[in-house]
């Protein structure tokens, strides 16, 4: 059989100061929730396909195959409903706190160009109903963007009910609930004047407003509770982004920070606030969040409320690229270099300085080709009776 020597549609390698910046970024991101109080958890990447079962699910982003049994089974999509299967089947008990990074695998069209294995972390805040949790994600956020030196980002919030209440109001069957959703996303006004048409209810003028229902909330949200009627219970959802948009302003008066009630979710199970995050020079959404109340139902589990959010590493780790802020990262500076017999010496100076590297070279030439290929500032070398320093950038 010959080798494919090219790799599977949607996957990378990292090589040197990509790889080094894409796992400097996740131990900083890790390090970040470690102080806030989460706990670390790690789940499988292969996972039995019913995990991620539901009726709504795309089952063509799945990467599947059958074990020695004949049992279906996946590589992971996402990372919260293998969370949601460990709280649901080890006994662990809420309140929790977890965070978490890996990889993540999705079957993506060929010809979208978009990556099948992603890099992700984030956390998950599990048995918590108060929108303090909310906070708390978008708080934590914040931190670790600032720390990353990720510019002129900004967040948009949302939430699921609006959608679901809507589907609820009018009656839809599936076949309309996904037309609606498609109409929403692409902020179809002519689409969702016929939709109503179709569908007639005292909320018409409130779902052909929708893809204009986004932007500063002070004018958004105003503008959405008159359109609707009074006794709807959207208004109660409204009011709680309002307040949850006001606390967050007091903490953090200098974030961007938008509403658009016509977001929709990739994932079924959100039930509350939806937050999204974007940033200058990164063309597509990479942080998502927000409530999912009844995930644990899915696994046969009473209700446990629970908030959370991932980040798409690789994203960040691109952009840093970009920005030329992985420059920063820890690098050698020195080289030493000894012969055999003063090999001990040679590892010993190493250990005394962490931006000290060993020389496995046989001969100062070797090694100097070697520190002129990778910008070290300096050769040590060690000799039976003297040691030397030899400045990198002085050599021809």
């Amino acid at each position: 059989m010959k080798w494919n020597r090219s790799l599977p549609s949607g996957t990378k390698d990292k090589l040197f100061r990509e790889a080094n910046g894409a796992y400097q970024l996740e131990k900083q991101v890790n390090d970040i929730v470690k102080k806030r109080g989460y706990q670390r958890i790690d789940t499988p990447v292969i996972e039995f396909e019913d995990v991620f079962y539901s009726e709504e699910k795309n089952e063509k982003e799945f990467y599947r195959f059958f074990d020695k049994q004949g049992r279906l089974l996946v590589l992971r999509p996402d990372m919260t409903m293998p969370i949601g299967r460990v709280i649901a089947t080890t006994g662990i008990q809420p309140p929790l706190k977890l965070a978490y990074s890996g990889k993540v695998f999705r079957s993506n069209d060929d010809m979208l160009g978009e990556q099948n294995e992603l890099t992700q972390a984030g956390i998950e805040l599990i048995g918590y109903s108060s929108l303090k949790a909310e906070i708390e994600c978008i708080t934590c956020a914040i931190e670790i963007l600032e720390a990353l030196k990720i510019p002129n980002f900004h967040f948009e919030l949302g939430h699921a009910q609006i959608f679901r209440l809507i589907v609820m109001k009018l009656g839809l069957d599936e076949a309309a609930k996904t037309e609606l959703q498609n109409h929403f996303s692409n902020k179809s006004l002519t689409d969702l004047k016929q939709f109503v048409e179709c569908y007639p209810s005292e909320l018409d003028a409130f779902i052909c407003a929708i893809p204009r229902l986004f932007g500063e909330a002070q004018e958004v949200l105003p503008i959405a509770k008159a359109l609707l009627p009074v006794e709807s219970t959207i208004i109660n959802v409204i009011d709680e982004i309002e307040t949850l948009m006001d606390i967050i302003n007091s903490y953090h008066q200098k974030i961007s920070l938008t509403v658009d009630l016509g977001l929709v979710t990739l994932m079924d199970y959100y039930t509350g606030v939806l937050f999204s995050g974007y940033a200058d020079l990164v063309p597509d959404i990479f942080l998502r969040g927000g409530r999912y109340d009844h995930l644990a139902e899915q696994f046969e589990h009473p209700v446990i409320p629970a908030v959370g959010l991932g980040i798409n590493l690789d994203t960040l780790v691109a952009l840093q690229y970009q920005l030329n802020n992985l420059a920063t990262l820890d690098q050698p500076t020195t080289l030493v270099h000894s012969s055999i017999t003063q090999l001990a010496q040679a590892e010993a100076l190493v250990k005394e300085h962490h931006d000290y590297q060993l020389s496995l070279f046989e001969t100062l030439e070797e090694a100097l080709d070697y520190g002129r290929k990778w910008q070290y500032q300096q050769i040590i070398e060690i000799t039976e009776d003297k040691i030397q320093v030899i400045k990198v950038g002085e050599q021809n």
